[in-house]
């Protein structure tokens, strides 16, 4: 089982090449140089590259870390013509904000109309949308992965392999954590909370893919992060004290 827990788990040990990420590359070029109509299929297929390439995941994952995207959105776009992306900030924006248009929260439509206008068609705006955010967002965490390839490649001890869990747990493990996942999407707020609920309710769906994916040791670090962030909500602590026991156990 895996021992190593915080930012250093999420992002620093796994080797990286370009093979390894190259479907993510691909869909990010693809979405780049595709039409304004085929946005939201590119974007779904970009989102879907995340998911499954691990090297991605972590280091999107990372960069999520104290992370709010809805402050940073209202920033963005708080000037008509203009889209003011966080450059310090980029991946975890962007995958915020893929993810926001994916889940029909933002329409693309009316962000290239506002934000990118040109003197073109709309192709012409989606291209410059794509410019600012996926191309960035592309060569931010091909950049990031060689660097933490270059750095830790040689010197750092490698993780133990963790063990597949048995399905049983595994499923009573998914069952606990979608069961908090819609006990906090039925909430208007987590009381007491130091991050937005729907920061929260992020951190889940990264327990959720990290769960599926059997990836155990990054469990006690994400329901850590829950944990911490869950305020005076004590039905909510009860709930994660019940995921926290199976993740101990496993320990």
């Amino acid at each position: 089982m895996c021992s190593y827990y915080g930012k250093m788990i999420i992002g620093e040990y796994m080797e990286n090449t370009m093979e390894e990420i190259n479907d993510f590359i691909v869909a990010c070029d693809n979405m780049s140089n595709s039409k304004f109509i085929f946005a939201n299929k590119r974007i779904g297929d970009v989102l879907k590259s995340i998911a499954t390439i691990k090297p991605v995941y972590n280091a999107i994952a990372e960069s999520m870390i104290n992370f709010n995207f809805t402050s940073s959105y209202k920033v963005a776009t708080s000037k008509l013509g203009e889209f003011l992306v966080p450059e310090d900030r980029i991946i975890a924006f962007v995958f915020c904000l893929l993810k926001a248009i994916d889940d029909d929260k933002i329409n693309i439509n009316e962000l290239l109309i506002k934000h990118f206008p040109t003197d073109d068609d709309k192709h012409s705006s989606y291209a410059l949308f794509c410019k600012k955010t996926v191309v960035a967002f592309k060569e931010q965490i091909v950049n990031k992965l060689n660097g933490v390839n270059a750095t830790h490649k040689k010197n750092i001890e490698k993780p133990v392999v963790a063990q597949k869990r048995d399905n049983s747990i595994k499923e009573r493990l998914e069952f606990l954590v979608k069961d908090v996942k819609t006990y906090v999407a039925g909430s208007k707020k987590i009381k007491g909370s130091k991050i937005l609920k729907q920061q929260y309710l992020d951190i889940i769906d990264m327990l959720l893919l990290a769960v599926s994916k059997d990836d155990e040791c990054y469990y006690k670090f994400l329901v850590s992060l829950l944990d911490e962030n869950s305020g005076k909500d004590k039905e909510l602590k009860n709930r994660l004290n019940s995921i926290m026991a199976i993740v101990d156990n496993k320990e």
